[in-house]
């Protein structure tokens, strides 16, 4: 009787959790980028979107892009974890400010690929300056997913 009950929970158990992951799944590819491929054009089009996300105040399509497991490097050295990321995008939303248009390099090797971004903006005086920084992924699930960065 004990070990029958105890299955119960557990297959419960289970099957929330796998409940919880496919509706987390279905609400990550509403908020994705759609139609991804492994090309140039869809790490182009992520890039964007996760600019975009910054300024538009979208932490969701972060928490989706990221793997568990992110971390990015700032000029100085200092390393980020994806919580540090996730958690700064409120701070960084500005709705006045227009998104930029990134210029970005991309390099595919098989199921992984890098993009090197250019941001063109100005600073507080009002002078232009350029940001670049490169974000690294990898495919799987059918879609790209951010492993690493570093602002150089």
């Amino acid at each position: 009787m004990k070990f029958s009950a105890v299955v119960a929970v557990l297959s419960l158990a289970f099957l929330a959790s796998a409940t919880v992951h496919a509706a987390d799944s279905t609400d990550c590819a509403s908020v994705s980028i759609q139609n991804q491929k492994k090309d140039a054009d869809t790490i182009r089009r992520i890039e964007q979107g996760w600019l975009t996300a910054e300024y538009r105040g979208n932490p969701r399509y972060l928490e989706c892009l990221l793997e568990p497991d992110y971390q990015t490097s700032s000029r100085s050295g200092q390393v980020r974890t994806r919580k540090e990321v996730i958690d700064k995008v409120p701070q960084l939303t500005d709705m006045s400010r227009p998104v930029p248009q990134l210029e970005t390099i991309v390099f595919i090797h098989g199921d992984a690929a890098s993009a090197h971004s250019i941001m063109h903006s100005t600073d507080k005086a009002g002078n232009p300056k350029e940001v670049h920084f490169v974000d690294t992924y990898t495919f799987h699930d059918g879609r790209w997913f951010a492993f690493g960065g570093a602002d150089l």
